[in-house]
């Protein structure tokens, strides 16, 4: 379903009339076909369906979020969820030219705008942003490398597509014979999506449902002392009884009656304990049984990619790239080397050609910085060798303080986002702060 630009103006129109001013960016998905984004405000939640392209093309208004079967995820995916999750939605608007939309929010306090064009089947994206509150203003053009600083006084953001083609002389008067909602389109790519079972982790209730099981089953053991009891063989002279995983101790001098009483003690508490057990795996049961039922399915289907970067264009640069000296420094040590890039080439550059997957990264917690990478002759960085990768990393970001605030993980929980130089996602980080060291004779500049 192609938009024409009439299409466009009477899909965006119908969102200015929604009332979603003010309200709050939520659940941002991805299918083969579209980028949704919730919008959530008193009494009620929208759902805006931005085409990726490749023959769906433009805006949709719609109630549901994609099922979850169809949902995917990518770079593009993951860039917006860092960027607009959680923030303000302040309007949609259009281009008085060609078909180009402009999405506005507020983060930070500050109106931030992320613009989409349809061409030729792709979609092109700028987005105007700030990292942080009183970060520099900056706009990336996604069939460019990495993003530009720009000043206060850039007012028409439209006109940056002007490069790459935005037309002037775009016809608006056709429109199309049929305008598909956003889930008839949905239902089409449920359709060609050859769906094939997924293979998902078991949710809360079910993982619960395991354990009370596994504690069930841990409380029938009293069977086997009751056993042990009608077997009448004799305790005396016995310190701690094994059973099962039941470990049971005769503390001081008991005689055998005591001894036994012990044991019946032990299975009364049991007993007690499978009953209450087996309530809660009833109640567990009940709210398996009533939660809906998932089809467990997955979409096979191509993503259609955004323009992120012309191909060609993403190779000459990668070549470029390879043939450029580094531009990044290793520090020797002893035990292991340290290393940190010098620009946001740099960076990228020490992630991708020099450190190891099990090497540790690091960057100033909360701030813009150089990445660090620690890669050890043997084991794991001592106190001495993270502090010294701490003043190193501070010495470069140009950090002063007598502590340094920092993030740090293996590289193998980074990722790249993809046309931006320098910038990574990362998980399982921790945190750490450490006192600057002395790096004078260390660092010869």
């Amino acid at each position: 379903m192609i938009q024409y630009y009439r299409d466009l103006e009477s899909q965006v129109k119908a969102i200015q009339t929604a009332d979603l001013i003010g309200g709050q960016i939520q659940k941002l998905y991805s299918t083969a076909f579209f980028v949704s984004l919730s919008i959530r405000v008193p009494g009620k939640t929208k759902v805006i369906y931005l085409g990726r392209g490749s023959g769906i093309e433009g805006v949709w208004l719609d109630e549901i979020p994609p099922a979850s079967a169809l949902r995917r995820k990518d770079n593009f995916l993951e860039y917006l969820r860092r960027h607009l999750s959680s923030c303000t939605f302040l309007g949609l608007e259009m281009d008085a030219n060609d078909r180009i939309v402009k999405l506005d929010y507020q983060k930070f306090g500050m109106k931030q705008s992320l613009l989409l064009l349809w061409k030729a089947r792709k979609v092109y994206f700028v987005h105007s942003y700030r990292e942080s509150p009183d970060g520099q203003l900056k706009i990336l053009m996604s069939w460019k490398n990495r993003p530009v600083s720009a000043s206060e006084e850039v007012t028409d953001l439209y006109a940056c597509f002007d490069e790459i083609g935005r037309r002037s002389d775009l016809k608006h008067d056709i429109v199309s014979k049929q305008m598909l909602s956003a889930q008839a389109i949905l239902a089409n790519e449920e359709e060609a999506a050859n769906m094939k079972a997924g293979h998902f982790k078991p949710g809360f209730l079910e993982r619960k449902k395991g354990k009370i099981e596994e504690d069930i089953s841990k409380a029938r053991q009293w069977e086997k002392i009751q056993d042990l009891l009608n077997q009448g063989d004799s305790l005396d002279h016995i310190y701690e009884l094994k059973v099962g995983d039941h470990k049971i101790k005769f503390e001081g001098e008991l005689n055998a009656f005591e001894r036994r009483n012990l044991l019946f003690q032990k299975i009364k508490k049991l007993k007690k304990g499978e009953t209450i057990l087996s309530e809660r795996l009833g109640v567990v049961n009940r709210t398996i049984e009533e939660k809906p039922k998932s089809d467990q399915k997955v979409s096979t289907l191509p993503m259609t990619k955004i323009a992120w970067g012309e191909e060609a264009t993403t190779s000459l640069i990668s070549e470029k790239v390879s043939d450029e000296a580094d531009d990044f420094k290793v520090y020797v040590t002893p035990n292991c080397q340290i290393a940190v890039g010098k620009s946001a080439k740099g960076n990228d550059q020490l992630r991708s050609k020099w450190a190891g997957k099990e090497d540790t990264w690091l960057h100033l917690d909360g701030l813009k910085s150089a990445h660090v990478i620690i890669r050890m002759s043997a084991g794991l960085p001592s106190t001495e060798e993270m502090n010294l990768a701490a003043s190193i990393l501070a010495h470069f970001s140009h950090f002063k303080s007598d502590w340094v605030p920092v993030i740090f993980t293996q590289v193998k929980n980074l990722k790249g986002v993809s046309g931006v130089a320098g910038m990574v996602t990362y998980k399982k980080e921790k945190h750490l702060r450490c006192p600057i060291v002395d790096i004078s004779t260390f660092i010869q500049e």
